[in-house]
């Protein structure tokens, strides 16, 4: 871990600790699952931290549990989706209902220890945190639901839930350093978790496992290309959705032509649009060259 992952993880650690409503219980699953969430970054957390370190003349310490509640409000949301789908090899996945009150938990921790900091700007990042998390199942539903089947739905949907949580990690840094927000940074937070949550749509098919959308029947851009092409391909995928007819999907026809196909190609494309958008937004917006170098990455 980097120092700033390090000082996320050292807070989260403290906020499980302290909190004397938690069980041991639940706080042994609590950090259990916490610990999975460390091996790959707290990438929420720190888009937090880097917009209000931009915006603020110095530097509080209560940003880091600041950072902490965002990353709890998206690890709860992890969880929840897993136990959605029923796709996940996590820990939380192997025992459902105690999993739940452990992302409840979380959810409720979240907003309580941002209403804990002595932050002037408290209760503007609370309504943030709120608001996007409302968007966000809002967009889970859509997703659960499985009808966004063409482009402008599908890119609604995602825009809820993951371009909401992400503008929302740089909206809480920047308003509590500022007391206020620009559009350019909401902007390009939700264009970045728009680019993220295509670029897992296009991973999900690279591996015919129990993620792969393709064999789940779920909708993605490259799936929304593939379906619409006329030939025989397209065909059987289309007969392999549909519940009322019985048929085995060929696996090797069906990934030859989503990479052959043009599809993934249509889902670089729509990516590569808003990875634009975000760049141009993104050049608006003074941050130090860490912070932009980080975002950028996210944007590729």
């Amino acid at each position: 871990m980097n120092g700033l992952d390090e000082c996320i993880n050292k807070s989260l650690d403290i906020l499980i600790e302290n909190e004397t409503f938690l069980s041991h219980e639940l706080k042994s699953l609590f950090k259990s699952f916490k610990e999975e969430k460390t091996e790959i970054g707290f990438s929420f957390g720190k888009l937090c931290y880097w917009h209000y370190e931009a915006f603020s003349d110095s530097v509080n310490d209560d940003i880091y549990k600041i950072a902490a509640a965002v990353e709890l409000l998206i690890l709860s949301f992890d969880i929840i989706d897993d136990l959605q789908d029923k796709d996940s090899d996590n820990s939380w996945s192997r025992t459902p209902e105690l999993s739940l009150n452990v992302a409840l938990a979380m959810l409720i921790m979240a907003s309580k220890t941002i209403d804990e900091t002595s932050f002037e700007h408290k209760r503007a990042a609370i309504t943030i945190l709120e608001e996007s998390a409302l968007k966000s199942i809002s967009g889970q539903q859509l997703d659960l639901l499985n009808n966004c089947r063409d482009e402008n739905s599908y890119v609604q949907m995602i825009t809820l839930k993951s371009g909401s949580l992400t503008a929302m990690s740089c909206l809480i840094g920047e308003v509590l350093a500022k007391g206020e927000v620009s559009k350019e940074v909401g902007a390009y937070g939700t264009y970045i978790g728009i680019i993220q949550q295509i670029k897992n749509d296009i991973q999900s098919l690279k591996a015919w496992g129990p993620k792969n959308d393709l064999l789940n029947k779920r909708f993605s851009l490259p799936i929304i290309y593939l379906l619409s092409q006329k030939n025989d391909v397209s065909k059987s995928v289309a007969d392999y959705y549909n519940d009322d007819i019985v048929t085995i999907l060929d696996h090797k026809e069906a990934e030859n032509e989503l990479t052959n196909g043009g599809a993934i190609r249509y889902a670089v494309t729509v990516k590569n649009v808003y990875k634009f958008k975000a760049i141009n937004d993104l050049e608006n917006i003074e941050l130090n060259d860490l912070a932009k170098d980080y975002l950028q990455k996210l944007i590729k």
